[in-house]
């Protein structure tokens, strides 16, 4: 079915691009035109593992070669930003006074790193992590001094990577306990140890200030804690990227609000990926800001704009890995319930609420994480004897069909 002439989608990573290819596997025979700032559209989770150690190229990391974007009919314009979004029509001009009209704008238009506001953070040598020209600036400090400022997935995934490529890291962060939040405080807490078992140097605390020392930066602690690097990475978060939603007058509340497929307050205009804010019954509820969530928002915006029925959403899932460990969690680890762990070298955690399982998370076992998935989705009561018992296979925990 065709919806229309044209679609424009504002943004190649993962969310736009998946909303423009799901566009021709749902049979969508119009114009599809995606706006991508930088060089390739282009897997973004990759610069804080690989990518960052091995140097691979952009195009190493590109969802498609020049060959399966002509297959896939797909006009890709990159190097352009997108400086102006008209609702009535809709259309959207470029840096270069292009205007492009369409029949539906779909922005995804994603984060862009917290930019640090502590003195010295405009050196030379202090940087962010959210593109590829970040990764190669980190490629250089491989076997060299380097400060790592937040301890959350980026942050961590970056330290892992630099010090098993030979790095001496210091790792900093204000929380005794970093990314409780994303895995629940058992593993968080065992998580973060694989640091210092790996030579890591971790602080609490946060940075007063960054000055140039001879040929190194040094970095000062609100505790007086100095470290004297060759280099400085901050993982602090993330701002989403919400302006051209603002300026068209579309409603923003905490992110671009959207209902379950994506569509904004304006006929014609969708948004997906980690600058949304889905509509609820209560507070609107923000992105989970991680691949597969925004991955399901282009699959479930593509459906809703040819006019077809999206595909039931499943539980949230993402996935870490570091010092060889791969780490893959499922649901929300800060939810309601209480959290219960089943024990191991590495162990399981789960979060249960009245008899059923809510989240999950664990390390270097991808099958209990795809098991407990089908035990969220189909809500299926649990007992949390049997959930933390080393003995029991999650998957026996699945009714027969």
């Amino acid at each position: 079915m065709t919806a229309g002439r044209r679609v424009v989608v504002v943004g190649g990573s993962i969310a736009g691009w998946t909303t423009a290819t799901a566009l021709r596997t749902r049979g969508y025979d119009g114009q599809i035109t995606v706006v991508e700032r930088e060089t390739r559209c282009y897997d973004r989770p990759p610069l804080s593992k690989t990518a960052l150690v091995d140097s691979a190229s952009i195009d190493d990391l590109a969802f498609a070669d020049a060959a399966d974007i002509a297959a896939q009919r797909i006009d890709v314009v990159c190097g352009r930003r997108v400086t102006e979004l008209h609702v009535a029509g809709p259309s959207v001009v470029l840096d270069d006074g292009t205007r492009l009209d369409a029949d539906t704008v779909v922005l995804a238009t994603g984060a862009r790193a917290r930019q640090p506001s502590f003195p010295g953070a405009d050196l030379p040598g202090v940087t962010t992590l959210r593109t590829y020209a970040d990764a190669m600036t980190l490629h250089g400090l491989i076997g060299r001094r380097v400060a790592v400022v937040g301890a959350g997935l980026i942050g961590a995934e970056a330290a892992a990577a630099l010090r098993t490529a030979g790095s001496d890291v210091v790792l900093i962060d204000p929380h005794e306990v970093p990314g409780a939040h994303a895995f629940g405080p058992t593993l968080a807490a065992h998580l973060h140890a694989m640091h210092a078992e790996n030579g890591v140097r971790t602080h609490t605390g946060r940075v007063r200030s960054v000055v140039r020392s001879g040929a190194a930066l040094r970095v000062t602690l609100d505790d007086g804690a100095a470290f004297d690097v060759d280099g400085v990475l901050v993982g602090t978060g993330v701002e989403l990227d919400t302006a051209l939603a603002e300026h068209a007058g579309i409603e923003v509340d905490g992110g671009i609000l959207v209902d379950d497929a994506g569509r904004t307050s304006a006929p014609g205009v969708f948004a997906v990926g980690d600058a949304t804010c889905r509509r609820s019954s209560g507070a609107p509820t923000p992105s989970r800001g991680h691949w597969d969530a925004a991955r399901l928002d282009g699959l479930a915006a593509a459906a809703a704009i040819v006019g077809a029925q999206p595909d039931p959403r499943r539980a949230d899932w993402f996935w870490s890995d570091r010092y060889g460990h791969h780490i893959e969690v499922v649901g929300d680890m800060a939810g309601a319930g209480d959290e219960v762990t089943r024990p191991g070298i590495h162990p399981a955690v789960f979060r249960v609420a009245d008899g059923r399982l809510l989240a999950a998370a664990s390390v270097d076992d991808p099958m209990a994480v795809r098991a407990a998935r089908r035990l969220i989705d189909r809500a299926v009561p649990v007992e949390v004897d049997r959930l933390v018992d080393p003995g029991v296979p999650l998957r026996t925990l699945l009714p027969r069909a």
